[in-house]
């Protein structure tokens, strides 16, 4: 089992769960709690590919589709202030 990606956002990560098991990946969504010693931030959700060989397939799909780590930032928004 492999993490793809998390976010503060639950909707997108459900999203992307949804997208992934409509193409045929198993996959799970999970809120915590987490073990002890690992470090997130509470309100994250993370998204995790249940077979390992469906990783490049979900990563590629994240890609395709602009989801999850792949998302593009919208027109006029700045990704880093360069001052």
């Amino acid at each position: 089992m492999t993490m793809l990606f998390f976010s503060s956002d639950d909707m997108e990560v459900q999203g992307a769960a949804k997208c992934l098991l409509e193409e045929g990946i198993a996959c799970e969504v999970r809120n915590g709690p987490f073990p002890d010693g690992m470090v997130t931030h509470p309100f994250e959700a993370e998204l995790w590919v249940t077979d390992d060989r469906d990783c490049y397939r979900a990563l590629m799909l994240c890609v395709e589709r602009g989801i999850g780590f792949a998302k593009r930032a919208m027109k006029g928004m700045a990704l880093a202030d360069t001052d």
